[in-house]
């Protein structure tokens, strides 16, 4: 799909002398054709974006700049993706080229919507893209870190019930989230210091560029102090199954102290041999049971004594 913004954010054409901002999503030949004549541009095919190296991802191609980087993006399913958004900015042009559908993008009601609709070149129209992929990044990981300590309180809570494999499986989700996120913001760094780095031959603006870097790397610091948090919170959940598992397998040896001894004395009372004649006598069977229940009395002596439970 091929989308046009013009100056002001209204749609436009690919020949209007206003267009600022040409959106290519899941773009066909044809679409991605257009783009390359009206702006005598090579755009990337999908198959080139996946086999960039990361030396590869920021580079300049005589008046143009190319700029790739990870963005997250949601499916239909509501699942979160991580994919290549490639940024070529030439003429005082942008041209996006993506996969995915990050919420920046959308242009309807909002700050995002704002700043795009007083962009005056497509270096404001990347930035604002960036600042405001950068928001949503930030939104995410206050969610995670939420949710994170939300999960933590009802695991060492002693009154609240939780299924720990549930409870396992939620943190893993999260931390997945987390790692997505601390990715897309070093891609987002790496992209702005190329950038700072061409400010003024492409008219970014560089108050708002330092600025932006900062908060980027401020976020991707965040993003890495949430990592440990999340391994912590696993190790105990680990602990904490295997201190389940470990009770079980100790009422299951108490289970086999009371049955086991049993069993056999009754299995040797049992045997008809003829030269067992004692188990003939009227007190046989009572000499039986006693030995049933002294025997797993005195092995549960031992093991109290001995503090294996």
């Amino acid at each position: 799909m091929l989308r046009v913004i013009a100056r002001g954010g209204a749609g436009a054409d690919c020949q209007s002398p206003t267009a600022l901002w040409y959106d290519l999503e899941n773009p066909d030949e044809a679409e991605e054709a257009e783009v390359e004549a009206s702006l005598r541009v090579d755009v990337p095919t999908p198959a080139e974006r996946a086999a960039f190296e990361e030396s590869a991802r920021y580079y300049e191609e005589g008046d143009t700049l190319h700029l790739t980087a990870t963005l997250l993006g949601r499916r239909e399913e509501g699942r979160f993706v991580s994919g290549p958004v490639t940024f070529i900015l030439t003429n005082g042009k942008l041209v996006t080229v993506r996969h995915i559908s990050p919420r920046a993008f959308e242009i309807g009601q909002g700050r995002a919507s704002a700043r795009i609709g007083s962009a005056q070149t497509g270096a404001d129209v990347l930035l604002a893209l960036v600042e405001g992929a950068a928001e949503r990044l930030a939104d995410l990981l206050a969610e995670v870190t939420t949710d994170a300590n939300t999960l933590s309180q009802r695991v060492f809570d002693e009154a609240d019930t939780i299924d720990l494999r549930i409870a396992l499986r939620d943190l893993g989700k999260l931390g997945a989230l987390a790692a997505l996120a601390h990715d897309s913001l070093s891609s987002l760094q790496r992209l702005l210091v190329y950038a700072r780095a061409s400010q003024k031959k492409y008219a970014f603006d560089p108050a708002r560029l330092s600025a932006l870097a900062r908060d980027v790397n401020e976020l991707e610091r965040i993003a890495e102090a949430v990592q440990p948090r999340h391994s912590y919170l696993q190790d105990a959940m680990l602990g904490l199954i295997n201190a389940q598992q470990t009770n079980v397998l100790k009422a299951l040896s108490l289970a086999t102290i009371a049955f086991v001894p049993p069993t056999l004395i009754a299995s040797i009372f049992g045997m008809n041999f003829e030269a067992m004649s004692w188990f003939e006598h009227d007190w046989g069977p009572w000499i039986g049971f006693a030995l049933m229940i002294i025997a797993p009395a005195a092995l549960f002596a031992i093991a109290k004594w001995r503090r294996w439970f």
